[in-house]
């Protein structure tokens, strides 16, 4: 029984990070709108995120202290989960978003692959759900608008799927990392990646400051959602489901985006759309609903 609650609370994290994380647009489209430039509001963003987090984590009294083994694996996971997000925002200056989002999310086919290095194949029902959500993302990103396609753009894209696989991985794989608190681990992967932007902007010289109060708004939103809310889900998710069925709801990211445009930026809903929203929720459903009970 108590198996059985672990893997619905571990489906409702991944579900809940899939969707936060596809709140990126809503909060950062606007800022950037505004002139401000990726790095400063990727600073912006692991910064608050950041301090919120310590904040919360003091008056709570929840873990702060690691073990140096620890650290360093924090250390590797808060370049890897940085490095996601700076390739992937790189990615988009060669290449048009909707061919970038269709190359991201074939994550869910390395994230398996790679877990078979780790003798954890996959049945058949989840390479099901794998491929019906990838091929749902490639139709949630197909939506128009050609543009020509640069190998750097690609290059970018693979990189930041890869970064985020590891990560995946090594939440799932190692001991130290499972047997810290999920707040614990994202505080630490959010401090990493402070300091690593902070020096990436040349300690500071290069950041352009917030435009203005609604800017502001969207960037503690952004800190928020899409990254304290969704990493601690996403790492609560790996631990109870596995990095192969994470990786598979992480797939609501492209869906929630496709929604978000759709309402918010008024974005064209075509044919190809909701097919992938189709497939994608088929993937989903067919995968929690096709698990053994335990």
């Amino acid at each position: 029984m108590e198996t059985k609650k672990k893997l619905h609370w571990g489906y409702l994290a991944g579900i809940i990070s899939g969707i936060t994380y596809g709140m990126n647009p809503l909060f950062g489209v606007p800022v950037i709108n505004k002139g401000l430039d990726v790095n400063s509001l990727l600073f912006y963003r692991y910064g608050v995120a950041t301090l919120l987090m310590l904040a919360y984590m003091l008056v709570a009294r929840k873990q702060l202290r690691i073990t140096w083994k620890q650290f360093g694996l924090m250390t590797i996971l808060g370049v890897l989960f940085t490095g996601c997000s700076i390739t992937l925002f790189e990615a988009y200056k060669y290449i048009p978003s909707g061919v970038a989002t269709s190359i991201l999310y074939v994550y869910p086919i390395m994230v398996a692959l790679i877990m078979m290095l780790f003798g954890q194949f996959p049945s058949w029902k989840t390479w099901i759900s794998i491929f019906a959500g990838v091929a749902g993302a490639v139709l949630l990103s197909i939506k128009g608008g050609g543009g020509f396609i640069d190998w750097k753009g690609i290059a970018l894209v693979v990189a930041s799927g890869l970064c985020y696989t590891l990560f995946i991985v090594i939440v799932n794989q190692s001991k130290p990392v499972k047997a810290l608190p999920n707040l614990t681990l994202t505080f630490y992967c959010f401090l990493v990646g402070s300091v690593m932007l902070f020096c990436l902007s040349g300690f500071g010289v290069q950041l352009n400051p917030v435009p203005d109060a609604v800017s502001w708004l969207n960037v503690l939103g952004l800190a928020v959602l899409p990254t304290a809310v969704a990493t601690i889900t996403l790492a609560a998710a790996t631990k109870s489901v596995g990095a192969t069925k994470t990786s598979v709801l992480g797939i609501l990211e492209p869906l929630t985006a496709i929604f978000i445009g759709t309402i918010v930026f008024h974005e064209a809903f075509t044919l190809n759309v909701a097919l992938g929203v189709v497939l994608i929720l088929f993937a989903i459903l067919f995968m929690i609903l096709s698990e053994k009970k335990p």
